[in-house]
């Protein structure tokens, strides 16, 4: 028996259809064209998706539902489409939710039978269903919307405005599994075997040919070489790791150290900051960096494969991951959030040409540390902060001009709101790259601050966050400053290795600071475009928890500790202001470019 997940371009449909193995069901993934129901299906859902259920263009499903003869349940874009064909009625509005978001439920429902009323799940919607289809009930609701989720009145039809995959839909796998009690009794999947399973695709994909790794030393790079070297063995790898001058402080050296203890072969490492450098002169744009990267990735591995003689007989492997996929709008319709390094141009002529093998893209992030444990590999490589194959040339926020933006009715509304809290705040003149409703943003964030330093509270800011970004359509994220300050300068600042040196200080210090916070699962340092008061260069960092980088919450640093922190820091040369960011995923990705 299985479970058949629709595919309508949502960011979360394979975190779904992990998240029903998780549960003992086996699931498969289907684009819309291609499903057909069969006998051993026992069940459908219906992902999200970017697009409005009542636009011209918008995925449709091809069979008779009505005629289903297993329960189906729709999440968000597959809610609103399951509510449209029955009958119900969408609206597009300004009823917009990012976020964890409250709703309170019916506990006598099918689904959310004997479960607390008032429940925290994740939103990220812009649509909504207005009018239930006949025969349809209301399951829970919010504050924004009256239809969060609905049932049929038969028990066979079932729909989520929210994504109950995600971690932070606190009991979303309750719900989930409630969902599957409909459709099944029977719990037989069991992935004991994977591990096994991805060093035999690899093994078969290689078909007897050198195997080309380039290697960043981040952890998915080490996973893939460890299941390499299990496939095929040490002599049939080769590894390029770059040295693009975008790497955090003295780190491609002490990852020669790792590569060395761990027993490694055959791995050379280039030296190309310079030529990085002149090839992002001036570039501001954080999709041109992100192509301009990728590509001299290609051509760099190329130029190394020539000079030691390997011609067609070898294939590329990469340690791309499932958020790198999705993100770069790899599925059908999903919109493209940014292009990760491993989905550029060139990447994907190699992939169509079947000369790449990629073992782990399928996989999110807390897999890949469990398999790299399985694999053997040290805790403190497993456990690493991630870091983007890019590296900190996106995390310096690159500006080309001087002039201020004018936002003064944004910051009318925007402190408006904040008045209610005893807040002040800004809208910066600068932009960052955000996720909302499955399609990529790229709009400005607003600094807040306290008015008096005594109301400090974690939980006023995440309301903040969210009632914000909800209401202010040009802001998709918000940073908080420890103290007032006034509108910082916008300043040039481009990919230069004076800037570079100083965020690697300023990294340097902040990640030696935090690393006993454990809960952190990533901390971003980014460098901004803005001068404060006094002309110094303004700061952001980004300590986010997270499990699968497809959600996740800012942590909620002590705010004696964040203060003390911030003063070391801000005693290093040129550093002004220190933000913090709080904003969750979504709206806000992770890194901000």
């Amino acid at each position: 028996m299985k479970i058949a997940i629709i595919d309508f371009g949502g960011q979360y449909t394979h975190l779904i259809a992990r998240r029903i193995r998780n549960l003992g069901i086996y699931s498969e993934i289907y684009h819309p064209e291609d499903f057909q129901i069969s006998a051993e299906i026992c069940g459908i859902i219906f992902s999200g998706g970017p697009q409005s259920v009542n636009s011209e263009d918008a995925y449709k499903i091809d069979f008779d539902i009505t005629k289903s003869k297993v329960p189906i349940l729709g999440i968000c874009y597959g809610h609103q489409l399951l509510a449209s064909i029955l009958g119900g009625e969408i609206e597009s509005g300004e009823n917009t939710e990012y976020g964890a978001t409250a709703i309170q439920i019916d506990a006598k429902s099918h689904i959310f039978n004997e479960m607390k009323i008032d429940q925290q799940v994740w939103m990220s919607h812009g649509d909504h269903v207005a009018i239930l289809p006949p025969s349809f009930k209301i399951t829970a609701s919010s504050e924004s919307i009256k239809i969060a989720a609905f049932e049929s009145m038969d028990g066979r039809f079932y729909g989520f405005q929210f994504h109950p995959e995600v971690t932070h839909s606190t009991n979303g796998m309750q719900m989930l599994d409630k969902f599957l009690k409909k459709c099944t009794k029977v719990r037989d999947w069991d992935s004991k075997h994977f591990k096994a399973d991805l060093i035999a695709k690899v093994r078969e994909k290689a078909m007897g040919k050198k195997l080309v790794l380039l290697l960043s030393g981040g952890v998915d790079s080490m996973v893939v070489l460890e299941l390499c070297i299990a496939a095929v063995g040490n002599e049939n790898i080769f590894s390029i790791h770059v040295d693009t001058g975008f790497m955090r402080k003295n780190e491609s050296q002490e990852l020669k150290e790792h590569f060395d203890n761990l027993g490694y072969q055959n791995i050379k490492i280039i030296k190309a900051e310079k030529l990085y450098l002149e090839e992002l002169k001036g570039v501001v744009e954080p999709e041109a960096k992100r192509l301009i990267i990728g590509k001299l990735f290609v051509d760099i591995a190329n130029n190394e494969l020539a000079r030691i003689g390997l011609k067609d007989d070898w294939m590329l492997v990469q340690g791309t991951i499932y958020p790198d996929t999705i993100e770069s709008g790899d599925s059908k319709k999903a919109a493209k959030i940014k292009t990760h390094h491993n989905r550029v141009e060139e990447i994907e002529k190699l992939i169509k040409a079947g000369k790449v093998i990629e073992p782990l893209q399928d996989l999110y992030k807390d897999e890949v540390r469990e398999l790299g444990t399985e694999l053997g590999l040290p805790q403190f490589l497993v456990q690493r902060h991630p870091f983007p194959g890019p590296g900190l040339a996106i995390r310096v926020i690159c500006s080309d001009t001087t002039e201020n933006n004018d936002f003064q009715k944004e910051e009318e509304k925007l402190n408006e709101l904040l008045s209610k809290y005893d807040m002040g705040g800004i809208i910066l003149p600068i932009k960052s790259v955000g996720v909302q409703g499955d399609f990529r943003t790229y709009h400005h964030p607003a600094v807040v601050w306290f008015e008096e330093n005594n109301l400090l509270s974690w939980q006023v800011l995440q309301e903040v966050s969210t009632k914000i970004i909800n209401s202010l359509k040009t802001v998709n994220r918000l940073v908080f400053s420890l103290n007032k300050i006034a509108k910082p300068k916008l300043d040039k600042l481009f990919l230069e290795k004076s800037n570079l040196v100083e965020l690697q200080e300023v990294d340097a210090l902040l990640r030696h600071k935090t690393d006993n916070l454990k809960p952190i699962w990533q901390m971003p340092v980014v460098q901004l475009p803005l001068l404060n008061a006094v002309g110094k260069r303004d700061y952001v960092i980004r300590p986010v928890c997270s499990q699968d980088a497809m959600s996740a919450d800012f942590y909620e640093m002590d705010f004696d500790y964040l203060k003390k922190i911030m003063t070391i820091t801000q005693e290093l040369p040129n550093v002004g202001d220190i933000f913090y960011d709080i904003t969750t995923k979504p709206p806000g990705t992770i890194e901000w470019e």
